[in-house]
């Protein structure tokens, strides 16, 4: 783990000049290389906080509020929600859930 924190602290920042400039010449939407980026950002948020891989923080943070009934979890979407926008965690479970429900069907 130690190996690939280094590796990835010192090439990240080489290879996302040269993945801006790419997207830039080839005429591809950079918002989305961005987009993609957050996501995968705050599915490191995930797995860190709640040691859930695959799923965003606030995707797992409604996830427990709403069929666990875990009272801090509630606490933090109301935080999420304040600072995203209201139902911002919802809407994040529910895309997520629909995303992992199509990907499976396709296993």
């Amino acid at each position: 783990m130690l190996v690939a924190l280094v590796g990835v602290a010192l090439l990240s920042p080489i290879v996302f000049v040269v993945n801006i400039a790419r997207k830039a010449l080839l005429g591809h939407s950079i918002a989305s290389y961005f987009h993609t980026i957050a996501v995968g950002l705050d599915q490191l948020g995930g797995s860190v906080i709640y040691a859930q891989e695959d799923w965003t923080i606030s995707s797992y943070t409604y996830y427990l509020c709403r069929y666990r009934s875990n009272k801090a979890a509630c606490a933090f979407q109301k935080l999420i929600d304040l600072v995203f926008g209201h139902g911002h965690c919802e809407r994040s479970f529910k895309k997520e859930l629909h995303e992992f429900q199509t990907h499976t069907k396709d296993i």
